[in-house]
């Protein structure tokens, strides 16, 4: 299998904030929907970790990477998780789940897919967001560029026509 990569959404106009929390969201959204199906086949929520360290969204990957390491080295994975979602407020909430399933044995393959539900409806609002301000700077290109060169090739020769006669 091979590591997804993470989607840059937006055009090269937005903020790299902006840019940065919608790749972020797609990045958690298929973290979690990644161990959701691990979580649910029958992985542990370390084996869940290790699955989406090594397959799952650049990332994401990398934060579970450093958390696998520090259980290596010999710390809990739910303290790893809690001090590596104090580290990256984006992944705190799929970190906070994988954390209370390792702490609790609960079963959390319905809360992975509600959290990935929700993040890329987040995303979505966003896009959505952005969708609705096309309108308005597509304003200064229509009136400045477009609707000159529309009058100049249109009414300027019928005009120049009728003042040569």
């Amino acid at each position: 299998m091979t590591r997804w990569p993470a989607k840059a959404v937006g055009g090269t106009r937005n903020r790299p904030g902006r840019r940065a929390a919608a790749g972020s969201d797609d990045a958690v959204a298929l973290a979690a929907d990644l161990s959701a199906v691990g979580v649910v086949g029958g992985l542990t929520p370390y084996l869940a970790v290790e699955l989406v360290a090594t397959y799952g969204p650049e990332p994401v990957a990398g934060a579970l990477g450093g958390v696998l390491a520090a259980g290596a080295g010999g710390q809990r994975l739910a303290d790893a998780l809690d001090a590596e979602a104090a580290r990256n407020p984006a992944l705190a909430p799929l970190l906070a789940i994988l954390a209370a399933s390792e702490r609790s044995g609960a079963p959390v393959g319905p809360a992975l897919r509600r959290l990935a539900a929700s993040t890329r409806a987040r995303a979505r609002r966003r896009a959505l967001a952005r969708a609705r301000t096309v309108p308005v700077r597509l304003l200064f290109p229509l009136v400045f560029l477009v609707l000159p060169a529309f009058l100049m090739l249109t009414v300027a020769p019928v005009v120049l026509a009728a003042l040569s006669r």
